[in-house]
């Protein structure tokens, strides 16, 4: 099957990866929505981070990884503190709201993402990335539509998982240049469950048969929809690829109808129309902005083979 996958077109290849890592993630959605039923989010995070760990010991009983020799501990502790507050709320957020709108607020996060690149990576935004970001954060308001007194606890909380999902890439993105990825995976597991025990040891329950089935099939699912992810973006263009991300949302949609008999307002097919059609912008404002940087960079190499001998 992988070799029949490896002889499509390398876009093709990304979409059916990220398709497929979209429906994992749902999933893992699905499931955390059903724990939170037993123990609190919080709970169920720490789950996913000690049996994350569990599956990481033997790289690190083996010598692949050893995350005592990093030389940038202070960046994975700031990394792991934004990603763990990341995946507490938006853990909460599946609890708190319908599947499909804590899936579309997810949506979000590429608009936080530019706030991110202009306030702390110092990057220069034209007006083309702020505008689309503006209209972007009015189909958030579109689907909160706090005027009228829908502003929940949960789409608050979803809101600001997003805006730290978009500081944790950020993060992310720094310590892979001298980092690799399996030693950033495992330096998040450590640290995140150690800042997850004690919260957790405070509201601990303890689940049943039906809950335990739950935790580990969050944290196998969840590692499993990262994988897929970045297969997703090692296969094909960013550009080609990221639009299929947004097939979660009709997967979240028929999830919370078939489970939880759950259908959005219309305000929410609005607002997350006008948030992935600023992100996908976005996407492609970057993506024309990396390639002009790369012919510019080329063309500085190739200037002085260019120029005229004497």
């Amino acid at each position: 099957m992988l070799d029949s996958l490896r002889r499509l077109p390398p876009n093709v290849q990304g979409a059916l990866w990220l398709v497929s890592g979209g429906f994992i993630f749902t999933s893992t959605s699905v499931m955390i929505r059903l724990l939170s039923e037993q123990i609190e989010s919080v709970q169920t995070a720490f789950f996913r981070a000690a049996i994350g760990l569990l599956l990481l010991l033997p790289y690190i009983a083996m010598g692949r990884v050893k995350p005592w020799q990093s030389p940038r501990i202070a960046g994975h502790f700031w990394r792991t503190f934004m990603g763990t507050t990341s995946m507490v709320l938006g853990f909460y957020a599946v609890a708190l709201l319908p599947l499909a709108d804590a899936t579309a607020i997810a949506f979000s996060q590429p608009l936080f993402s530019v706030v991110v690149a202009a306030m702390i990576a110092k990057e220069k935004v034209r007006w083309r990335r702020w505008t689309a970001t503006i209209v972007g954060f009015v189909g958030v308001l579109v689907m909160v539509r706090p005027g009228e007194g829908s502003l929940q606890l949960g789409a608050l909380v979803a809101l600001s998982n997003a805006a730290c999902v978009a500081v944790s890439i950020y993060l992310v993105k720094r310590l892979s240049d001298t980092e690799a990825p399996l030693m950033i995976l495992t330096q998040f597991a450590i640290f995140s469950t150690l800042f997850l025990a004690p919260p957790a040891l405070w509201v601990w329950r303890w689940p049943d048969l039906w809950g335990w089935v739950l935790a580990v099939g969050i944290a196998v699912s969840a590692t499993i929809g990262q994988y897929f992810w970045v297969q997703a973006f090692k296969a094909g263009e960013m550009s080609a690829v990221a639009p299929f991300e947004y097939l979660r949302l009709p997967f979240a949609v028929f999830m919370g109808w078939l489970i939880w008999s759950e259908m959005p307002v219309v305000w929410t097919y609005v607002g997350a129309a006008i948030v992935i059609a600023s992100a996908l912008y976005i996407a492609h404002r970057e993506h024309q902005l990396a390639r002009e940087r790369r012919r510019a960079a080329l063309a500085a190499v190739k200037l002085p083979t260019d120029s005229p001998g004497p």
